[in-house]
């Protein structure tokens, strides 16, 4: 099948799900690589993206974790058929261009603000998820003209990385290529058997081709992290890497927003619950 027939059946699958009360129909992993479009942004950075719903809705900008791709957001779109969904694979991470430098929260966002550019979109709702949450603080605080609302799923107004730290020993002690089924892999990646066999499978497969100085360059980067405003704090109960007193810190940092905790979930609740995950965005980004 044609790239452009592949996101032809994947936006139908998107937009028949607005005019049925049934479930979403559920996006192939296999087609969503192939889905992607691709734009060339002024600093060098070819980035590679998904665009879905609804192409009059909403512009709605959904930012992925660290290792993760656009994919990492393909069990929520479904759930989210009423906006115009934007999706790109940061810099670094999927089809994306990956220089050696830099990986910082601010540049991430200045490539937004070049994505945004590119495709003539003034103003949108950013939803990022744990690295792509800080992106999005960033970009709420640098561009605050260029987003309505702000949402973050798993993230944190701490530093959520410090040297010596179970995810700093790892990655600076990782060799390359990464051994699939090493303890680190099992711990880091998707597990079948808590989401879509196939999602876990797929995304397993996309964060081994990381390239090594993207893993420690943003791992370096993530030990500072800076703080924006207007946002919905979605986080898990359970979370290994941001646990209870992230979840604190960011309700500090935005005592006006709207939370709420997976409690039954870990890290990557989206992945788990993608239907109320889809929901909450849904109702948040769709409040006046």
């Amino acid at each position: 099948m044609k790239n452009g027939a592949i996101s032809l059946a994947l936006a139908a699958a998107l937009t028949l799900s607005t005019h049925s009360l049934a479930t979403p129909a559920r996006l192939e992993q296999s087609s969503w690589s192939n889905s992607k479009k691709f734009v060339q942004l002024p600093n060098g950075i070819r980035m590679a993206y998904v665009e879905l719903g609804d192409p009059a809705g909403p512009p709605l900008v959904l930012l992925h974790g660290f290792t993760d791709s656009s994919r990492s957001w393909s069990l929520v779109a479904s759930h989210l058929a009423k906006y115009r969904l934007l999706i790109p694979d940061q810099r670094g991470h999927g089809d994306t261009t990956a220089p050696e430098c830099c990986y910082s929260s601010t540049q991430l966002a200045y490539d937004m603000l070049l994505f945004l550019d590119a495709l003539a979109i003034e103003k949108a709702g950013i939803a990022g998820h744990s690295m792509g949450s800080m992106a999005a603080i960033a970009f709420a605080a640098d561009y605050p003209k260029r987003v309505s609302k702000v949402a973050l799923l798993g993230s944190t107004a701490l530093p959520p990385v410090s040297r010596g730290n179970w995810l700093w020993s790892n990655i600076e002690g990782l060799t390359f290529p990464i051994d699939r089924n090493s303890s680190f892999v099992h711990q880091w990646a998707p597990q079948a058997t808590a989401v879509d066999p196939q999602f876990a499978d797929a995304a397993t497969s996309e964060l081994l081709e990381i390239k090594p100085y993207v893993w420690r360059g943003v791992l370096r980067e993530l030990t500072d992290v800076p703080v924006g405003r207007h946002v919905l704090i979605l986080s898990g109960g359970r979370d290994p890497f941001f646990p209870a007193e992230h979840h604190q810190s960011l309700l500090k940092a935005f005592p006006s927003s709207k939370a709420y905790v997976y409690p039954e979930y870990g890290h990557n609740f989206l992945w788990d619950d993608p239907a109320d995950v889809g929901r909450r965005l849904s109702v948040f980004f769709s409040a006046q």
